[in-house]
């Protein structure tokens, strides 16, 4: 069973998990190419390439088309990792291999036409609502969409639409999402380049330009058939991962994961720069009680917020082989807990950085980037932790609609 996996996880023993061994592996590689990475607005070539050998961007794809089908816990460390040296990279990962996740759920026709020839081909997105016209056969898609993470090295894109007459309804109308996600090849969008950022650099997140283009009605899926179980490709890719609540996998594939790896990171970069230092005064820096203070909460914080993810993660996971089941109430807690991961690094980050002193505005040392990086992971609209709190909180103190648009 996948519980048995998943209790070593929960003990934080990865020891059985090829993808974590293999991340720690491209560790150094990653943080050697750091300070260049910075200065390209989208992963190098090569990252991409280790990302692929690695399988990083399939962990969450089906055995049947060449995936690991593995834990979301071992996709989360992973991401978590490569965050440690480079936040743009961990991230451009939880997004496009979140599509691998996503396209599992779409008609077997539309799988066979991205993996049948190569399993290892990525989809880019966004999700945002753009506008189609239902033709024969099909739909007709015009708009242009921003934020394409990683959109350069995909052959394929996800987008959202909403089509007239055929509005949600349901648990779909509750996510707030458009009605239907539309799959579309290369040859059918432009990529306009507009990333210029001061955080998640590398992501190469441009916009996508779509014109009155034709998308078969098989490259499509309502969101109403994945939050009921009901999507098609559920036939054939009939996998305990696929059967786990899909927000509670989709809302921590990037930016949780992204965050507290980013943090890690830069306290190890300022751990590495100021250790065995003496203050003009004569203190060692190991007695002062403010760097030993940030360091510890840092430290201590990412711990126990990875931890709550991965007791979450178990108890959704357990639910699906047959265990107690897990209340709305809870998935609705579960989502604030997670949506509260990035804003919480952010605070760490900006002391660290305060407390490095002048030293941290050089662009020769990492605290710059990883701060920019924080602060820009921050602002995604998943971590909007007020609106998961009233989501919660306000069901509990009896209010019906708190709710109402929202679903988890």
């Amino acid at each position: 069973m996948v519980s048995d996996k998943v209790n070593d996880f929960l003990r934080g023993d990865f020891s059985k998990s090829p993808y974590v061994q293999r991340a720690h592996d491209l560790l150094p590689v990653l943080k050697a190419r750091g300070k260049a990475q910075w200065q390209v607005p989208r992963v190098f070539d090569e990252t991409i390439a280790d990302l692929q050998d690695a399988g990083f961007f399939q962990m969450l794809q089906p055995r049947r088309w060449g995936g690991g089908e593995t834990t979301p816990i071992e996709s989360f460390e992973v991401a978590s990792i490569l965050a440690q040296a480079d936040a743009s990279v961990a991230w451009v990962l939880g997004v496009v291999g979140i599509h691998a996740y996503h396209l599992a759920f779409f008609d077997d026709r539309a799988q066979e036409e991205v993996w049948g020839e190569n399993t290892k081909t990525l989809i880019s997105s966004p999700y945002m609502p753009g506008k189609a016209v239902r033709v024969p056969g099909g739909f007709r898609l015009t708009g242009r969409y921003s934020f394409s993470s990683g959109g350069e090295h995909c052959a394929w894109t996800f987008l959202g639409a909403n089509v007239e007459g055929e509005e949600n309804s349901g648990a779909a109308k509750m996510s707030g999402l458009p009605t239907y996600t539309f799959l579309l090849p290369r040859a059918d969008y432009d990529i306009v380049p507009n990333w210029s950022v001061h955080g998640l650099r590398a992501t190469g997140s441009n916009d996508i330009v779509v014109k009155d283009m034709f998308v078969p009605e098989y490259r499509t899926l309502k969101w109403e058939q994945v939050l009921t179980g009901s999507a098609p490709g559920l036939e054939k890719n009939d996998g305990l991962l696929y059967r786990l609540p899909f927000f509670q996998i989709f809302s921590r594939a990037t930016q949780a994961p992204s965050a507290l790896g980013a943090l890690k990171g830069m306290v190890q970069a300022f751990v590495d720069f100021n250790a065995g230092k003496v203050s003009r005064h004569g203190i060692h820096m190991g007695q002062n009680q403010a760097a030993t203070l940030v360091v510890a909460e840092s430290l201590s914080h990412i711990e126990e917020m990875k931890s709550q993810v991965y007791k979450n993660y178990a108890r959704v996971i357990a639910e699906v082989e047959g265990g107690p089941m897990v209340s709305m109430d809870d998935r609705r807690m579960f989502r604030f807990q997670s949506s509260q991961i990035p804003p919480r690094c952010a605070l760490h980050a900006n002391n660290i950085y305060r407390l490095t002193g002048g030293s941290a505005i050089y662009e020769s040392n990492e605290f710059g980037r990883y701060l920019n990086d924080l602060m820009a992971i921050q602002t995604h609209q998943l971590n909007n932790y007020q609106t998961h709190a009233t989501a919660w909180a306000g069901t509990l103190l009896g209010d019906e609609n708190a709710a109402k648009n929202y679903h988890a």
